[in-house]
């Protein structure tokens, strides 16, 4: 009978050790993050928001913002973080990855028109990707919100094309020109966690 008494103690102990492990909880956020990009081209900005969920130091999520790197553009993005060690101040490594919508200004758009002879170039930009890889810093409060910061490396594409007006010595030609832009930057961003 002593026996089964201390079986029964042990399972029950056991029962009540294991139901007080608690699952790992995840959690909601939203960020806002401001960047510089440099590179062939002159410095620019870009701005992004993204929603995700972490959960036991991974981090995904989607967002969308603009970029302002030497055309216009609206890059959709899936947003990867790994966070590494424990505590509010981590470092961390990210990937984004998506599609870039063109969205060039009107100057932009305008800027192969050729004032001379009154002749609109038609201009057309077609969409692109959107890659952005790095590392990054964070100066989380304790409750996982806050500030951080990141240095990475971006890519994004997108296509042009228009019509050039050719002079031939007696007539002009119209032939239609396509340039594809891969643009690559240096990205330094600071965004904050909400």
């Amino acid at each position: 009978m002593k026996r089964i008494g201390l079986i029964i103690l042990s399972l029950s102990i056991a029962f009540s050790l294991s139901a007080q492990k608690t699952k790992p909880k995840g959690m909601f956020s939203f960020t806002a993050e401001s960047a510089l990009l440099n590179g062939d081209n002159h410095v620019n900005a870009q701005i992004l928001l993204i929603g995700g969920y972490e959960i036991n130091g991974f981090s995904a999520g989607v967002g969308s913002g603009f970029d302002y790197y030497k055309y216009r553009t609206v890059p959709v993005v899936i947003d990867l973080k790994k966070y590494f060690g424990k505590g509010n101040r981590q470092f961390f490594a990210y990937a984004n990855g998506g599609v870039d919508i063109a969205w060039p200004t009107e100057k932009q758009k305008n800027q192969r028109r050729n004032v001379w002879w009154n002749f609109n170039s038609n201009n057309q930009f077609k969409n692109g990707y959107y890659s952005d890889l790095g590392l990054g810093y964070t100066l989380f409060n304790s409750k996982r919100r806050g500030f951080y910061t990141a240095l990475g490396y971006s890519i994004k594409t997108l296509t042009e094309t228009y019509n050039e007006e050719i002079w031939t010595g007696t007539t002009s030609v119209i032939s239609k020109r396509t340039l594809e832009y891969k643009l690559n930057r240096i990205v330094l961003k600071v965004g904050y966690r909400f």
